[in-house]
């Protein structure tokens, strides 16, 4: 949990960006040789310009030069933190980019299970992956690169109070970490209460309308109450574990000092020692000493990323809805054969569909018939490979469903759900949606044939009216329109109608209703609604 390990799962995000990251490695190791000599220049200037020669001259050359490494440190080191900066932004994004992804690859049968503000909350999480470029973490690369020149300069000083000093970090590094050892798992249980907050969160923005109406307040706001309780309980502890780690550190810190004094004072008291040396040689185990800090310390800093990275990817490699589904379906679909299936949406649930059987063939136009909650869009959603049959088989061409790759279906079935969605932007971009081959002038002309020219221009602004969130800008109808023009638009071999007439106005009933009457279709229909008026069209009628 947290290992260090993760971090290689970064690499392949970071090869594309692997130039500037070795420019940031190369002038990071360039920071700290530039920086090496100055210790030994303060510790020169006080036992040989101030005690020794007294030369204005000399000393003035001397803190020049300090100065002037001091200025090239400073540069490099910004040029090296920013280089950073840099490849921790693109990295990050590359890793949202594939999380998303992986998220519309995953089956269902997780997502539907799944709170959305939790896998939101999940992918949020990508954004704790920068903090392995931040700037205290290219500082700790920094210090570990300067502790290994120092330790090599304090040896050339003093041989003696260098070895105590090399003996001391490991004493000091093992003892700061040792009180670090249930910081991770509270981090961990924080990161997971946080997640489950956000998913209440979200359910709550989502069903803001309906908490109103059922004057559902209270009850909400008590549900979300519990989950910030355990939040806040569980992130207390997580401070307690740091104020304990800190401590630790900072008194393990003094007193490895205090012991570097006393044997240097002892030196100096018996003349085989100087007090500039001393500075020189303090200045050097502050930075060995900085450095067992930052390695102690990076279970608060890098390893929280190690945690979301591993988190993230239990995402990632989840197997997707597409896995062990190699069959292409390349002609055009003129059978659908449903033989025997059976589903429930989880083991804790009743069958929604028990043993169905039915076959439909290319040019029939099918009425599937039932009651709410006989299991009709279900079946929709059995039939374009968003679930999965429990029992039986689903055959397109006499090839099974559960062979056949999901996109390949779904770009021979255009599907008008119960339920539109539209995406934020226009009605035009919302009818192009996903068909990256069809232009504005193929939508004219479909609504040209399709008779809807007064209907599409009564909107505000025509095929280029605003839709600012879900369906807000139209009304249910217009939606329904909207995702029934989407779904002609490229002529698939199967069109889906589910409800298409049970929850929309006298006006747009009349629409839909004219349209499968007076336009052929050359592939199969399918029309889910448990209203039969005004049905003429329909050939085949599959009850349930």
């Amino acid at each position: 949990m947290g290992s260090l390990k993760s971090l290689l799962k970064i690499i392949p995000f970071i090869k594309k960006y692997r130039l500037f990251f070795c420019i940031g490695i190369a002038g990071t190791i360039l920071c700290s040789a530039v920086s090496v000599p100055i210790p030994y220049f303060i510790g020169y200037i006080l036992d040989n310009v101030v005690e020794g020669s007294k030369s204005y001259k000399e000393l003035y050359y001397y803190i020049g030069l300090i100065a002037l490494l001091y200025v090239l440190r400073y540069a490099i080191s910004f040029a090296a933190q920013y280089i950073f900066a840099k490849v921790s932004n693109e990295v990050t994004n590359e890793m949202r980019y594939s999380v998303i992804s992986k998220v519309l690859d995953l089956p269902m049968s997780y997502l539907s299970n799944t709170e959305k503000g939790y896998i939101q909350s999940r992918i949020g999480e990508c954004g704790n992956v920068s903090v392995v470029f931040s700037p205290s973490n290219i500082g700790l690369l920094l210090g570990l690169v300067d502790a290994v020149a120092a330790a090599i300069a304090m040896f050339s000083l003093n041989f003696k109070l260098a070895l105590v000093t090399v003996i001391l970090s490991p004493v000091f590094y093992f003892s700061s970490k040792a009180s670090a050892g249930g910081f991770m798992k509270v981090t961990h249980q924080m990161m997971e209460s946080n997640a489950v907050l956000n998913g209440e969160c979200f359910e709550i923005i989502n069903g803001i309308e309906d908490i109103k109406v059922l004057n559902g307040k209270e009850n909400q706001l008590k549900r979300f109450k519990s989950k910030l309780d355990d939040l806040v309980k569980k992130s207390i502890k997580q401070s307690k574990s740091i104020l304990v780690f800190i401590e630790n550190i900072t008194i393990a810190n003094n007193m490895g000092t205090l012991i570097i004094l006393l044997i240097a004072a002892i030196l100096i008291i018996k003349g085989q020692f100087t007090i500039g040396l001393y500075t020189s040689f303090s200045l050097y185990i502050g930075r060995v000493f900085g450095a067992s800090q930052g390695l102690a310390t990076v279970g608060t800093t890098i390893k929280p990323a190690c945690l979301s990275i591993e988190r993230l990817y239990e995402l990632l490699d989840m197997k997707g809805e597409n896995e062990g589904k190699t069959e292409i379906l390349e002609s055009n679909i003129d059978s659908i054969k449903v033989e025997n299936v059976s589903f429930r949406y989880n083991s804790n649930t009743k069958n929604v569909i028990n043993s169905l059987n039915f076959e439909i063939s290319k040019g029939e136009k099918v009425l599937l018939r039932g009651e709410n909650g006989s299991g009709k869009s279900t079946l929709i959603k059995l039939l374009v490979g968003l679930y999965t049959p429990e029992e039986g088989k689903i055959l397109f061409n006499d090839k099974d469903l559960s062979t056949i790759n999901n996109k390949s279906l779904r770009d021979r079935i255009g599907i008008v759900s119960q339920s539109i969605f539209l995406f934020r932007g226009t009605v035009l971009d919302n009818i192009l949606y996903g068909q990256n081959q069809k232009k504005r002038e193929d939508v004219e002309l479909l609504i040209k044939q399709l008779n809807l020219d007064s209907y599409i221009k009564r909107l505000p602004n025509g095929l280029d009216s605003e839709i600012s969130q879900n369906t807000a800008g139209v009304s249910g109808g217009q939606a329904q329109v909207i995702a029934f023009v989407r779904a002609m638009l490229l002529n698939k071999d199967i069109v889906i109608l589910d409800e298409p007439i049970s929850n929309v106005d006298v006006e747009t009933r009349d629409i839909v209703l004219n349209i499968l009457k007076n336009n052929e279709f050359k592939g199969i229909l399918i029309v889910v609604s448990h209203i039969v008026d005004n049905m003429e069209f329909i050939n085949k009628v599959i009850e349930f």
